[in-house]
């Protein structure tokens, strides 16, 4: 009897360790994952700036690359409302394009598990 209670303890403590390096694995992948949405998020809002300041065909290069990587990591509605904001936004009133850009700045945030609450228009300063 005390054999079995002692195989029985092992298969427990096997699983449990087993559980627990699955769970652990698990959660380190999702930090991984959003910390590289992260990097991405910061370096496209980099390019957007750049451009904004500096409309040259070198800036351009660096939003579209920044832009295009940003199509691998974004969730699906961060990337409906950077498409809403290039062609509904971008070359319009400052109204308009700050209204285009907090939208998509707060599906950023959704992505990345931020709160937006009581978030205001959002613009950037030149």
């Amino acid at each position: 009897m005390e054999i079995y209670i002692s195989i029985i303890g092992a298969i427990v403590a096997i699983l449990v360790a087993i559980i627990g390096a699955v769970l652990a694995n698990r959660n380190m992948l999702i930090l991984q994952s959003r910390k590289l949405k992260e990097e991405h998020y910061i370096a496209y809002i980099e390019a957007l700036h750049y451009l904004i300041s500096n409309n040259n065909d070198e800036a351009i290069k660096q939003y579209v690359l920044m832009r295009d990587k940003l199509f691998l990591m974004a969730s699906e509605e961060v990337i409906k409302e950077l498409l809403q904001f290039e062609h509904n936004g971008v070359g319009k009133s400052q109204e308009v394009h700050d209204k285009y850009l907090t939208n998509l700045i707060k599906a950023i945030r959704v992505d990345l598990k931020l709160k937006n609450n009581q978030l205001p228009i959002l613009y950037f300063k030149r």
